[in-house]
């Protein structure tokens, strides 16, 4: 476009005059694919901008003041909309993974206990092939909720970590 060709140019030109680093960081290269449009304005519900995110020059500080005011305050404030929506769809998401582990827990408990009764029915109706069958079956089902026990108890130590930030 007519406008990154200028910012390259003039960007280049300034290079030959050795800017400062503070120069350097403010005014990045351009590179291609950050002159996408934005699409969010003008439809902010399309398919695949969830995990989009800014380029580095809408974060250089500008005078907001003229024509483009309120375009410009419209486009942050839906990109901050979608950042905080996405925030917020991950801190549903570690709530549910918590809540997940829990479950598959207990699920395997239940399933070691339901298993545990149905032995001791076999015991007491002298069913030694049953006995059997249910007592490997219960203890099967308490080993998987050992080893859910043990696999989740470092992610739920990181997913603690992580629902702090």
């Amino acid at each position: 476009s007519l406008h990154a060709s200028i910012y390259t140019k003039t960007r280049k030109q300034m290079m030959k005059l050795e800017p400062g680093q503070e120069q350097l960081q403010k005014y990045k290269p351009l590179l291609r694919e950050q002159l996408k449009i934005s699409t969010t304005v003008g439809d902010p519900n399309a398919r695949g901008q969830r995990n989009e995110s800014l380029a580095w020059f809408w974060s250089v500080e500008v005078d907001l003041g003229g024509p483009d005011q309120s375009w410009n305050e419209e486009f942050y404030r839906v990109h901050w909309l979608r950042a905080k929506a996405l925030r917020d769809r991950w801190r549903e998401e570690l709530i549910l993974v918590k809540l997940e582990m829990d479950w598959t827990r207990n699920f395997f408990l239940w399933k070691a206990t339901q298993w545990g009764d149905r032995m001791q029915e076999s015991l007491d109706k002298c069913l030694p092939g049953h006995t059997c069958y249910s007592g490997r079956q219960s203890q099967m089902y308490s080993l998987l909720a050992q080893d859910a026990q043990a696999a989740f108890q470092d992610l739920q130590n990181m997913l603690i970590e992580a629902g702090d930030e």
